[in-house]
């Protein structure tokens, strides 16, 4: 059986080229909408200026579009990806208009910036309609591993939109072509080279090619790197590093930040100074000592810090054995804050300062820190570095494995994530419900 290839490159030949087409009427109606504009604000007429930018438009754009593709269309294309080249396409154009044009008139700013936010709608709307096509029409694939690199597997399903992958248990050009002949709707496949010998890959891409199939070669690495790998080119080389992760962008970082400058002045301001005045009256009154305790902590950063809590426990009390507030050591009130986690309050004084945020990892005293780094490394997580935070990822999921979820919290870190965790923590405040220990973050 061969596979008829001939009209796969002038489908996409076509959809580029009526892509083309699309962004081009695009950068039309943008030079129009500016001109517009500009009779509006002036009373007067260009268009002379208008047809010479609308013909620099469609130039720039055709040159543009052959160096940096339209990856709207790709199944493991993420959103923010296709934002990225939308936005770099578009920069372009209009840096090589303002290049070229010698009038630096309102006209050409207005256009560029017009068409700046248009081509990012229409990538992110052909993005969207292009998931939906790639969920309804599957594409059919085989997987050529062993049983130690079989977790590629999973990478490739859980990164690819519409892949239906199925794994070769023997690893030969017979038996592929055998897979094929039972199989007829396969149109790629995926190669682990280490399963292979040199002779035995060889024959697997001569099969391809004669079948008309897509060969895509995987990558070498260890069955016990995690999917979190991402390849890249150094020189004629390709490598496998870590990808870097979002709070390693310093946009996610500012944003981040001001996310924690923000909501913790909204708790200084309204909240804390009215259960700082209740808790000083009744832990002066019910116990001796400091309102506040003052502890040494650290996070998944390492850094050690002062860290602020209202105090539950006599002062003079014995360190406690006891799981949960069950425990004599607490005074009445102190109970109260415990079960409430009122208690962390004064930590949104550390967040305001920078030592801590409101969502980030695990918080442990210093001596627990290098069994919990030594998880990182098992883990290959050691270049994480999240603050301590008030609270996490795990007790808004309730999921088991600190040190697992302070990882994946600090690989898929996002604005909507926070705030998810910050709704899901409130109403479990609200619903009166209380951590599995009383040492829990």
């Amino acid at each position: 059986m061969h596979k008829d290839t001939t009209n796969i490159p002038i489908r996409k030949w076509l959809r580029d080229g009526m892509t083309c087409l699309a962004e081009a009427f695009i950068w039309t109606g943008c030079a129009y909408a500016a001109t517009l504009l500009q009779h509006l604000w002036t009373s007067t007429i260009l268009p002379f200026a208008w047809y010479v930018l609308l013909g620099w438009g469609f130039a720039f754009l055709l040159v543009v579009t052959r160096f940096i593709p339209n990856n709207a269309y790709s199944r493991t294309s993420r959103r923010d990806e296709v934002v990225s080249q939308a936005a770099k396409t578009a920069l372009f154009v209009s840096l090589l208009a303002l290049a070229v044009y010698t009038e630096r008139t309102p006209l050409l700013f207005l256009s560029c910036l017009f068409f700046f936010l248009a081509l990012i709608a229409e990538r992110l709307i052909l993005n969207s309609w292009f998931i939906r096509y790639s969920i309804r029409h599957s594409e059919h694939g085989v997987l050529l591993c062993s049983g130690e690199t079989s977790w590629q597997q999973q990478a490739l399903l859980q990164n690819t939109y519409g892949l239906e992958l199925n794994r070769l248990e023997e690893q030969t050009a017979r038996q592929l072509e055998t897979y094929l002949v039972a199989h007829p709707e396969t149109e790629s496949v995926y190669c682990a080279p280490s399963a292979l010998t040199a002779a035995e890959l060889e024959d697997v891409a001569h099969t391809c090619r004669k079948q008309g199939l897509m060969l895509h070669v995987l990558p070498l690495a260890p069955c016990s790197l995690p999917p979190t790998m991402q390849s890249e080119c150094r020189g004629s080389i390709s490598v496998l590093s870590p990808a870097e992760l979002p709070l390693q962008n310093l946009v996610n970082k500012t944003i981040k930040r001001l996310t924690d400058i923000v909501a913790s002045l909204l708790v200084l301001l309204t909240i804390f100074p009215v259960v700082t005045l209740i808790a000083f009256i009744c832990i002066k009154r019910q116990s001796r000592g400091p309102v506040l305790t003052i502890r040494h902590m650290c996070g998944m950063n390492g850094k050690v810090f002062q860290c602020l809590t209202f105090r539950t426990r006599h002062y003079e009390a014995a360190p406690s054995f006891f799981d949960g507030t069950g425990d004599p050591g607490y005074f009445p009130f102190g109970k109260f804050l415990k079960h409430s986690r009122l208690e962390l309050l004064p930590q949104f004084l550390c967040v305001l300062w920078g030592s801590m945020t409101i969502i980030g990892s695990q918080t442990m005293r210093p001596e627990q820190y290098a069994d919990y780094r030594r998880e990182l490394r098992q883990l290959f997580a050691s270049g994480n570095r999240l603050k301590a935070g008030i609270t996490n990822y795990q007790f808004a999921s309730q999921s088991k494995g600190s040190t697992k979820a302070d990882i994946w919290y600090s690989r898929h870190w996002g604005f909507w994530l926070d705030l998810r965790i910050m709704l899901q923590r409130l109403g479990t405040l609200l619903n009166n419900s209380k951590a599995t220990s009383i040492n829990y973050i």
